[in-house]
């Protein structure tokens, strides 16, 4: 089959892979335009730009989806699919271009979590298993019908990085898998999906990564699971921004107030709404992550020490 991909980040670039080694063919790939990056604002391009000129792929940055040029392009190609990775709203005019539309990788047990920020929606909530699901677009986000979809188990190990990783090379098998039974004949009919059983990952909002201690343990690491190994889920302390990446519920210490800090044989302490964290890695901002028994060593404690809930 013919391909057009389009994706971004890094969370795509298994997919891109995968569909070069198979025996489909990449058209072309879309990207979004360059724009700067970093202090320096240097022009900086996506991860999956970056693999495409690696692989000889011819690139496409185009500034509007829309633009009767860009879709002139895309038309001349014949793709048989658009494949549809971490990218952008698609317009009606550029999915419904290829014969079999656009095939898009979505990181969750569709109907849950639609929308923007799956994976840590997923942890934040405290599921105990997530999945890939393959979807043909439609124009209601998230809501085309199923091709395909598998399941995997959420461990209490598991934050984003781990899950992002399970899950963009489990996307990318079954996106290969997909159009192989495609253009075999062999795919079954997709699935409508039930609305009655949707849930949101809406876009990440600045409050979404503040910790407030007056939840309960479960729920404070669940978050906290969520934003590691970035961007790291925020606190202060003393009026400092401090994130915080790994922690872990204690079993039996002294009761705290929530918020409240104190340190035993080295290790860091914290109070909750419920049952006490023990904090494993955090940062100030602007320094280098460091493990509790290093922060230990550098900070002293006293009675009045707590991390304040707000950004």
């Amino acid at each position: 089959m013919r391909v057009v991909f389009c994706g971004n980040p890094d969370f795509a670039l298994p997919t891109l892979l995968a569909l070069h080694g198979s025996r489909h063919e990449i058209s072309a790939v879309v990207c979004s335009p360059d724009k700067p990056m970093g202090r320096g604002k240097k022009l900086g391009s996506p991860p999956v730009k970056n693999k495409a000129v690696q692989l000889g792929l011819d690139v496409l940055q185009p500034e509007s989806l829309k633009d009767s040029g860009f879709l002139q392009t895309i038309k001349a190609m014949e793709p048989d699919a658009l494949v549809v990775v971490a990218f952008r709203i698609l317009p009606r005019a550029l999915f419904t271009l290829p014969l079999q539309g656009a095939l898009n990788i979505h990181p969750s047990l569709l109907p849950k979590a639609r929308g923007a920020a799956p994976i840590q929606w997923t942890l934040i909530r405290g599921e105990k298993e997530t999945g890939v699901t393959i979807i043909r677009l439609t124009k209601h986000i998230d809501a085309g019908n199923v091709l395909r979809q598998e399941r995997i188990s959420i461990t209490p190990e598991d934050d984003f990085g781990t899950l992002h990783d399970s899950l963009a090379e489990l996307g990318a098998r079954l996106l290969v898998e997909t159009l192989d039974a495609v253009e075999n004949g062999t795919q079954p009919a997709p699935l409508k999906q039930d609305d009655a059983q949707a849930t949101t990952a809406p876009k990440l909002k600045p409050e979404d990564f503040v910790l407030n201690w007056e939840q309960n343990a479960e729920e404070l690491l669940n978050r906290i699971r969520a934003f590691s190994p970035v961007p790291g889920a925020v606190s202060r302390i003393d009026g400092k921004r401090m994130k915080i990446f790994r922690a872990e519920i204690a079993a039996s210490e002294p009761e705290l107030s929530p918020g409240q800090l104190r340190s035993n044989s080295g290790e860091l302490f914290v109070g909750t709404g419920s049952v006490l964290l023990r904090i494993l890695e955090l940062q100030f901002e602007g320094r280098k992550k460091m493990s509790a028994s290093e922060f230990l060593r550098g900070y002293r404690l006293s009675d009045e020490t707590r991390f304040e809930t707000g950004d």
